[in-house]
Formats: C-alpha cells, structure tokens, sequence
C-alpha cells in the first residue's frame, strides 16, 4: 500500500469513528477526553492523516465500537485461493 492509500484509509477511519460520535452526541472534544487523547492531539492526527493503532482503538472503544480486518478480494477469491495453497500469490488482484 503506498502512503498516500495508507493515509487516506487512516483519515477515512477516523471520519467514521468521529461521524458515530456525533451521531451519538458527543462533540470532537467529548470524545477525545473518553479515549484518554487530547483534543489538540486528535486535530493534529486528522490534519495529518496519520495516527496510532492503539489511539484508533481507543477512540473505537470509547464509541463502544471495535476495529476489524477483512479481506480486500472477494471472499469466494479467498476461499479458492486458500483451498488451493495460493492464498498469499492473491495479493494483487481486488
């Protein structure tokens, strides 16, 4: 993954956990203070695209919310690929 993809997923993760805040009521400030960041912190990490796994999580917690990974290929992809020991040769395709 190139930085820019790697930035623009982080800053796309993180409009979402800010978008559930709000939808919860809770202010960027409110929800800094549950996830133990600042909230200068918070701005600075969304300005910059870039921000730490465990601040994700945290923020992720304080929404009662959790993070998960899924597959970029089609499951059916994976599972044939898997079945067929190629699991890994898969990583190009979408």
């Amino acid at each position: 993954m190139r930085k820019q993809e790697l930035i623009d997923s982080i800053t796309g993760k993180l409009e979402n956990l800010l978008a559930q805040a709000k939808a919860q009521g809770l202010s960027q400030k409110e929800l800094a203070a549950r996830a133990g960041i600042s909230e200068v912190g918070l701005s600075q990490a969304k300005a910059r695209g870039d921000l730490r796994v465990s601040t994700l999580e945290a923020l992720a917690n304080a929404l009662d919310m959790t993070i998960e990974f899924k597959p970029r290929r089609s499951h059916d992809a994976a599972i044939t690929a898997i079945r067929e020991g190629r699991f890994f040769d898969l990583a190009g395709e979408p």
